[in-house]
């Protein structure tokens, strides 16, 4: 089977420590991308050197350094989709893939093959993705997204999907109502569970754990999140997450502040649409006795392996 070719876009800032793993293990990929993006964004320790370095020795590596017009953004989710959309339309070698990858990734050395393969193999696939596994205590453990849900540090997306559903919103919650945005209008978001990816630094770890949870109040907000799926999200924080309430009160905060100030939501009324017929349908759910958990790890501690 012809593999399709892909292009990557790294969005970077302060990742010095993990970066190195992340351009050898895409420079060892058995099937390697036609092109690879790496958007610093305002690194100062020593980031774009290393990528630098990097793309002096691999042609089809390319380093773009910050836009002149950089401001200051503390939200999660902007700043990454502008740096991704500023790799995008410097990408100039075919593709018909375009992936979005961290800067503190380690892939298996099949990792694309296996994901490349998967957009082969079914022309309603428009985004695809491992599991990722990030660091717990001595080992590594699941992080904590849906089972449906291709984590937002390894989101390959077909073209033609990604321009169907108008690319991404440079907002939090950018990582959820794209898939919303696919499904919406007939493509298949398809988490790959056996193929393992190790992420070298939690979501969100860049920021205080209280200001991460205000913006992903903001970030429900945005997506238009029902406001009794607000309460049963923040309720799990509540229980699941130490210190106890805490988190899950910040969350309720972040959408409620974000509610009252009129802030804006997503401008595609379709993935509006799907999530919250999503949401009902877990709702009821839970009121009829089910367990519905709005975040939940994918599967058992495993080391990294590919498929």
């Amino acid at each position: 089977m012809a593999l399709p070719a892909y292009a990557v876009v790294t969005p970077v800032k302060n990742e010095a420590a993990h970066l190195e793993l992340t351009l050898r293990s895409v420079c060892a990929q058995t099937h390697r991308p036609a092109q690879w993006l790496i958007v610093d964004d305002g690194s100062t320790d020593g980031t774009r050197r290393l990528a630098e370095e990097w793309a002096r020795r691999e042609p089809w590596i390319r380093v773009l350094g910050p836009p002149s017009d950089t401001k200051a953004e503390r939200a999660r989710g902007g700043r990454v989709v502008r740096a991704f959309e500023r790799g995008r339309a410097a990408i100039t070698r075919p593709h018909e893939i375009v992936v979005k990858l961290d800067g503190d990734i380690e892939l298996a050395p099949d990792y694309f093959a296996h994901v490349a393969e998967t957009f082969a193999s079914d022309t309603a696939a428009g985004i695809v993705g491992g599991q990722v596994f990030v660091p717990r205590g001595q080992g590594w453990r699941p992080e904590r997204v849906g089972r449906h849900t291709v984590h937002g540090a390894v989101k390959a997306y077909r073209i033609s999907c990604l321009e169907h559903f108008g690319g991404l919103r440079a907002s939090m919650g950018w990582d959820g109502i794209d898939e919303y945005g696919a499904k919406a209008r007939g493509w298949k978001v398809i988490p790959l569970p056996d193929l393992h990816v190790r992420h070298h630094a939690q979501r969100g770890s860049k920021q205080r754990w209280w200001r991460a949870r205000i913006e992903e109040g903001r970030g429900a907000r945005y997506m238009g999140y029902l406001p009794a799926f607000v309460l049963v999200r923040a309720g799990y924080r509540m229980l699941a997450e130490r210190p106890p309430l805490v988190g899950g009160l910040a969350l309720l905060g972040g959408w409620a502040a974000a509610t009252l100030r009129g802030e804006p939501r997503v401008d595609d009324p379709l993935a509006l649409k799907a999530l919250r017929e999503e949401q009902r349908g877990r709702l009821r759910r839970l009121h009829a006795g089910g367990h519905v958990q709005p975040d939940r790890p994918n599967g058992s501690p495993r080391p990294l392996k590919s498929r």
